[in-house]
């Protein structure tokens, strides 16, 4: 009896053996799995964060551009104020501002600051609805 009593026994120690290396290859398959299905959403995340911030720089470089036109548009404005008030001065010492309507100079410089002033309000409403898209896309971010 002790005989068969150890037989049983050694039996059951190899099929304990087999059933933990199948148990551990299920742990590391389901393991692999895991870690495959999380990398893939991590790339899914990544892609659309990717996506969200080229749309943002997009924006803003949109936004930076028309800011830099305004601000050339008002370096020229101011250029031609400068010569209009040089040319006011030079026609006041020589007594001629009587004159000045008729001046071919100063019809030029008043319709080219005009022109500058409608030009730099176009930039500026650009601006305000490109801030204004940025907001509302931030909004649904």
């Amino acid at each position: 009896m002790t005989e068969e009593t150890k037989q049983p026994e050694q039996e059951e120690q190899p099929e304990q053996t087999e059933a933990k290396p199948d148990r551990a290859a299920k742990l590391m398959n389901d393991m692999v799995k895991g870690l495959r299905e999380f990398g893939t959403a991590a790339m899914e995340k990544a892609e659309e964060y990717g996506k969200i911030a080229t749309e943002k720089a997009e924006e803003l470089t949109k936004l930076g551009r028309i800011k830099l036109d305004i601000h050339q548009l008002n370096r020229s404005r101011t250029k031609e104020l400068a010569e209009l008030g040089e040319l006011v001065y030079n026609l006041g010492e020589e007594g001629k501002l009587a004159k000045l309507g008729k001046h071919e100079n100063y019809i030029v410089l008043i319709k080219t600051i005009k022109e500058l002033d409608v030009e730099i309000k176009e930039k500026e409403a650009q601006a305000d609805h490109a801030a204004s898209e940025e907001g509302q896309a931030e909004v649904k971010a």
